[in-house]
């Protein structure tokens, strides 16, 4: 079987990441589903954004001055969402110098057109409307964005979240529709049902940060939130463990690779969580961010879908992960 053309935050290589227009975009080019985050409003709704932090990809700090936490940020959770849809959004960005820099250079441009965010039941309002009016299906991946920081925050991600695909009608393993995150204790009590809703089963990935990294925090005994150390993830070895919990990893495609010698081959975690009966769905490929041992986009697809064997690819540009599946047959 073929694998997933996944479009990472819809078409995010041609437009704006996270809106509706990229979402559009992405149908069009063939993407088998789209891939979004979600976090939480002030007044409960789920929002379609990569981070927690409306700045970096909108005017909020210009439309809400002095709105800003103490480390400088402009938090999604510290807004309500019709204070939200005024803001105007736009490429990524960072500033430098007291200038905005897109982050992506050749992508579209800052502050062209006209751009909103949306919450998570306006994009499934337009996948299904899409399917409709064409005639073609397209799944949804939804990635809880940090529930650990919404817990210690005093509010629940994943119930809304839930109830939000519900409402839509995602509520079985048939309906294409995939529950992300990198945080194992929210997959587990989804698996568990634990304060959800009944009658939701949908499929669900755990994604895989770097050792090291700051992604996923827990709470220890004494009360205090403490980092989520990942290393045992990247353990061939542990793949049954995540099974018994999820059915796909989600890693960094660099992380499904070793390199030797100028030669790039499978590192056999692949395969060890399709021993373990998971799926294989790595993030997040881009055409204009390759890496030392690809010239083009297509030489990592024909790595990961040729000798990895993954079962899906998220990528930035899914009319070119589209079209190379498609020549395979």
């Amino acid at each position: 079987m073929s694998p997933l053309v996944v479009a990472h935050r819809g078409a995010s290589g041609y437009l704006p990441e996270s809106t509706l227009e990229a979402m559009a975009l992405a149908h069009g080019q063939g993407a088998d589903a789209v891939e979004c985050d979600v976090v939480l409003t002030k007044d409960g709704h789920v929002l379609v954004n990569h981070g927690l932090w409306l700045d970096g990809v909108s005017d909020v700090a210009r439309k809400f001055p002095g709105r800003a936490r103490a480390d400088g940020h402009f938090y999604a959770l510290d807004f309500a969402l019709d204070e939200i849809l005024t803001l105007e959004v736009t490429d990524r960005y960072r500033v430098e110098d007291g200038r905005e820099v897109p982050v992506f250079p050749d992508r579209f441009p800052l502050w062209q057109s006209d751009f909103r965010f949306h919450t998570l039941q306006s994009q499934l309002e337009l996948i299904r409307g899409l399917e409709r009016s064409t005639g073609r299906s397209m799944g949804v991946f939804v990635e809880l964005k940090t529930p650990w920081w919404h817990e210690r925050e005093g509010v629940d991600l994943v119930r809304p979240t839930l109830d939000a695909l519900a409402s839509a009608g995602y509520r079985t393993r048939d309906d294409q529709c995939w529950v992300l995150s990198f945080d194992p204790r929210a997959l587990e009590r989804i698996r568990c049902g634990t304060g959800l809703a009944a009658g939701v089963d949908l499929p669900l990935t755990q994604l895989i940060a770097e050792v090291g990294s700051d992604e996923t925090y827990e709470q220890g005994p004494d009360g205090s939130w403490r980092r989520y150390d990942h290393a045992w993830m990247h353990e061939p070895g542990e793949m049954p463990r995540i099974r018994a919990y999820a059915d796909a990893i989600g890693p960094d495609y660099h992380d499904l690779v070793r390199v030797e010698s100028h030669v790039v081959a499978s590192n056999g975690m692949a395969a060890a969580a399709h021993d373990a009966g998971l799926l294989v769905a790595p993030w997040a490929l881009r055409a204009d961010q390759l890496p030392p041992w690809a010239l083009s986009m297509n030489d990592v697809l024909e790595v990961l879908i040729g000798q990895v064997g993954v079962d899906s690819v998220t990528t930035d540009f899914p009319d070119i992960a589209r079209a190379f599946v498609d020549r395979l047959g």
